[in-house]
C-alpha cells in the first residue's frame, strides 16, 4: 500500500489554491460593489439634502431601487464567499484527516520496525555470544 499518492495529493493542492482564487476574486468584486454602493447612498443623500435644488420624485426612487438592487446583488455575493470558505474549510479539514492517517500508519510501521529491528538485535547477540563462547571453548581445548 502505498503512502503517498502524488496525483491525489496534487489535485487537493490545486482544488485548494482554486477556491481561494475564486474567494479573493468573490471578494474582491464585493469590494468593488460596496464601494458602488456606498457612493450612491452619499448621491441621494446630496440630493435629498442639497439646498435651493428640487428633488425629482421620480430621479430619488430609481436611485434608491438602483441601491436595494446592487445591496441584493452585494448579499448574494457575500452568501457565495461564505459557500465558498465553507468548502474551503471542509477540504482543508478533509486533507488534515488524511494526513493525520497517514501520520498514524507511518508510526505504526516506524514502532513496529523499531520492534523487529529489536528482537532481530537480541537474537544476532545471542548467537554471537554462543558463536564466541565456542570458539572460546575450542581455544582452551587445544
Amino acid at each position: 500500500m502505498s503512502l503517498k499518492n502524488p496525483v491525489m495529493e496534487e489535485n487537493a493542492k490545486n482544488s485548494i489554491e482554486r477556491s481561494m482564487e475564486n474567494i479573493t476574486e468573490k471578494m474582491k468584486k464585493t469590494d468593488e460593489k460596496m464601494d458602488t454602493l456606498a457612493e450612491q447612498v452619499c448621491h441621494i443623500e446630496s440630493d435629498i439634502f442639497s439646498e435651493g435644488e428640487t428633488i425629482q420624485v421620480n430621479n430619488l426612487l430609481q436611485s434608491v431601487n438602483e441601491v436595494k438592487e446592487n445591496y441584493q446583488s452585494l448579499r448574494k455575493e457575500l452568501i457565495e464567499v461564505q459557500d465558498l470558505q465553507k468548502q474551503l474549510s471542509s477540504t482543508l479539514q478533509s486533507q488534515l484527516r488524511i494526513m493525520q492517517s497517514k501520520f498514524n500508519i507511518l508510526k505504526q510501521k516506524v514502532v513496529s520496525g523499531n520492534y523487529q529491528n529489536q528482537s532481530i538485535s537480541r537474537s544476532q547477540s545471542i548467537a554471537s555470544t554462543h558463536t564466541r563462547q565456542e570458539y572460546i571453548g575450542f581455544e582452551t581445548i587445544e
